[in-house]
């Protein structure tokens, strides 16, 4: 009997060998296997991640008008006479405006050149024209201290009044329909764009831009960020 019983203890000590090598051959496969699989549901998630979406529909861009890509716009009226003033591109990114800095009557513009000041904070944006004339006319609800006419950019709160010198040249330069739509699109896209990670803070409960977005962007040099954006 003892030597039966020798021989039990080995063979108790083998299959305790045989179990632990099991264990090891079947753990090995099921680790790769659940660590694989993870990995493969991130790299899921990150494949089917939503891109945020482009910024259409956040600036306004009406039919009758002609923007200068530094974000000024004219719109010709039937006395001979162009109406002048700021895109929403330009009022949603420097506002809020407590004023803006208009020429004098008489003044001479030239297209693509500086014509009035947008005030905001304790700084000034410099704004460029889009047409060649003389100012005939300001918007009295504008100036140093009145910026009532603010909320309605291509209606009351236009800018100013300009007897065209060059009005067909000037209009080949200007955006409109929907080659300015797409411009606009693509010019929110690059903001938004500047604006990541910091999207979240800067959109409104309704998913638009906040009134003033250079300033919530850039709190200590907004005005570098809009003169880059209004080309001047």
């Amino acid at each position: 009997m003892e030597p039966h019983g020798f021989v039990g203890v080995y063979e108790a000590k083998a299959l305790e060998y045989l179990i632990a090598v099991l264990y090891l051959l079947l753990f090995v496969p099921f680790w790769r296997f659940v660590n694989g699989g993870r990995s493969a549901e991130r790299v899921a998630q990150v494949r089917v991640r939503p891109r945020p979406a482009p910024a259409r529909g956040w600036f306004s861009v009406p039919d009758g008008v002609g923007f200068h890509p530094g974000h000024s716009w004219a719109r010709a009226e039937g006395d001979g006479v162009v109406t002048v003033g700021l895109d929403d591109f330009a009022r949603k990114l420097v506002g809020p405006i407590r004023g803006v800095r208009l020429p004098t009557t008489g003044t001479e513009l030239a297209q693509g050149e500086t014509a009035w000041s947008l005030l905001a904070d304790s700084r000034a944006v410099d704004m460029l024209s889009p047409v060649d004339g003389t100012v005939v006319a300001l918007n009295p609800e504008w100036g140093e201290g009145g910026g009532a006419a603010d909320g309605d950019t291509y209606g009351e709160g236009w800018l100013l009044k300009v007897r065209p010198s060059r009005l067909a040249a000037n209009a080949k330069q200007l955006l409109s329909g929907d080659v300015a739509r797409r411009w606009m699109e693509a010019v929110g896209d690059s903001l938004r764009a500047r604006m990541s990670p910091e999207l979240g803070i800067l959109l409104q409960d309704g998913g638009q831009p906040v009134n003033g977005i250079a300033q919530e962007l850039e709190p200590e040099r907004w005005d570098e960020v809009a003169r880059a954006f209004l080309l001047s």
